[in-house]
């Protein structure tokens, strides 16, 4: 017994006879018979918990130990349940402790800077769910830890939330079926899965919230401000990363964003405003010639709000989505110490493709932004065939291999008819309006069937008479209501907010179809599917 003894004194206090206690610990009143007491969970692996041997483990005990040893300040962990340690550090039972900051309890204790930032996933059983549907939470039940956003979320949503401190335990029992997800954070979710090894029966997804910031409490700030300035000094000498970098960081989800991802965004959207700017400019030019100098100012301020507010709200998701996925896939492809397999590598390179795509094809819509309010005429020097526009259109938007659509190319009397026009712009316009129908066509709107998901039909009709040549697109999707024909072709509007999308594409077709003499214009008498009608000078 005595020998069990000793082998658990170095793991509650220095076990070297010859540390040195620094005037900082006895200022702070700190002393080898009077350690600080280290609150500590006993079930918060990987971070803090304590093993089969009754030992504190987990990667705060280790990075604790050496900011305490490198302050001078003699220690002591104490292991408590969750719900008996928390209100320990803000009641000052404990001397210090590391909580998840809140500012809700920031008037009770004092919190350091953070140590890292940590990230929430949603934990599902795959045979249930392709993807969890965070839109559509009534009645499905969710466990989690104790955390007021996440119960504020779930309350939002109708959802039974069912607060928990096992959360190995909730891993267990939703592959059992008893829950329909749990909800944690990053590093536990892979964690716990590979622990139970239950990697062939659940899946995670990233869950949009703000991150939380992971600090040391204190009640006292003299603890707190000393633990600052050393932390900066273990982060400029990269200790914290040493400690959980390739454990926490890196292998449990990436959570450090890179630094190119933001300027990167902060590049797109300067571009953006830039463009933005430019139009708004124009337009108000405009304005002030029809109107008096009282109106054009009210209806400026108006449309500045409108335009505003939709930009945030559009553009914020389109960029985001994308580069989320190119900096998780690229880290996860560069990171050393994780091998993939052919298929996941096959994986992630088409999703980088993807999103780089999905990015050059949204500032290619930004600068054709640019140009939405110009009156010039474009040339028609081009001699086309109308068929062969219609073929081009199809081929560059790849509508052939969407696997929700049905497509069909249907050709009317003088379907074959030569032309004079701006090829490029004309191919544009049919591109355009066949992207607006894949995405409102979009499965997640689409009727099940124990064959699979129906297929929608998508058709491009092509034909010509003495003085025009006409395109017509249709599609089974969404549908747009009557009232909102000429609504929908106004700049950034989004008649439903959980599609994709700027709002800027049937602007533009509508420009360039003006510029070339001709129109596009909703067909509001089509009444079983959308219609969408393009009449070009022949």
């Amino acid at each position: 017994m005595s020998a069990c003894g000793d082998s658990l004194k170095e793991f509650f206090n220095p076990s070297d006879d010859d540390f040195v206690v620094s005037p900082l610990a006895e200022t702070l009143g700190f002393s080898k018979e009077r350690p600080l007491v280290m609150g500590m969970n006993t079930s918060y692996a990987p971070l803090q918990y304590v093993d089969g041997r009754g030992t504190p483990s987990g990667y705060d005990v280790e990075f604790t130990k050496k900011l305490l040893e490198r302050m001078g300040i003699p220690y002591t962990f104490s292991p408590n349940h969750w719900d008996k340690m928390s209100p320990g550090i803000i009641e000052g039972k404990y001397d210090m402790g590391l909580l998840v900051y809140s500012p809700y309890r920031k008037e009770l204790t004092n919190y350091s800077q953070a140590v890292f930032r940590m990230y929430y996933q949603i934990v599902y059983r795959k045979n249930d769910y392709s993807t969890f549907d965070f839109r559509h939470l009534k009645d499905k039940e969710i466990a989690y830890m104790k955390s007021r956003p996440i119960g504020l979320m779930l309350k939002e949503e109708h959802a039974k939330d069912v607060p928990i401190t096992d959360l190995s335990k909730a891993f267990r029992d939703l592959a059992d079926g008893k829950y329909d997800g749990v909800i944690c954070y990053r590093f536990q979710a892979q964690y716990n899965i590979d622990l139970l090894n239950l990697r062939g029966q659940l899946q995670t997804e990233e869950l949009s919230l703000e991150p939380r910031e992971y600090c040391y409490a204190s009640h006292d700030p003299r603890l707190i401000k000393a633990i600052n300035e050393e932390l900066i000094r273990m982060e400029r000498e990269g200790v914290i990363d040493e400690v959980y970098g390739d454990n926490v960081l890196t292998q449990f989800g990436a959570i450090k964003i890179p630094r190119w991802v933001w300027v990167l965004l902060i590049l797109l959207v300067f571009l953006f405003l830039l463009i933005f700017s430019i139009n708004r400019y124009r337009f108000s030019k405009r304005l002030q010639k029809a109107y008096d100098a009282l109106l054009v100012a009210n209806e400026r301020a108006n449309e500045s709000t409108r335009m505003k507010s939709q930009f945030i709200k559009q553009i914020s998701h389109e960029i985001r989505t994308p580069l989320n996925i190119l900096s998780g896939f690229t880290q996860l492809i560069t990171s050393s110490g994780i091998q993939l397999s052919e298929a996941d590598q096959d994986e992630a390179r088409t999703e980088i493709v993807k999103s780089t795509d999905r990015i050059t094809g949204l500032v290619n819509k930004m600068l054709e932004l640019s140009d939405i309010s110009s009156q010039t005429v474009l040339e028609r020097k081009d001699l086309v065939n109308a068929l062969q526009v219609a073929q081009q259109a199809a081929k560059n938007t790849s509508i052939t291999d969407v696997a929700h659509v049905e497509f069909t190319l249907k050709q009317e009397e003088g379907a074959d008819v030569t032309f004079a026009t701006d090829k490029r712009a004309a191919v544009r316009i049919l591109e355009l309006l066949l992207d607006n129908a894949i995405k409102f066509t979009c499965p997640t709107k689409v009727a099940l069937s124990e064959g699979g998901c129906v297929k929608q039909q998508v058709t491009l009709v092509v034909g010509s008479d003495a003085d025009t040549v006409q395109f017509a697109v249709e599609d089974t999707g969404i549908g747009i209501p009557a009232d909102e024909a000429e609504h929908i072709f106004d700049e950034f509007v989004q008649l439903d907010e959980y599609y994709n999308g700027t709002g800027i594409g049937l602007t533009v077709a509508r420009s360039l179809a003006r510029r070339l003499g001709g129109d596009v214009k909703l067909d509001t008498t089509c009444t079983d599917r959308t219609r969408f009608v393009i009449t070009l000078l022949a």
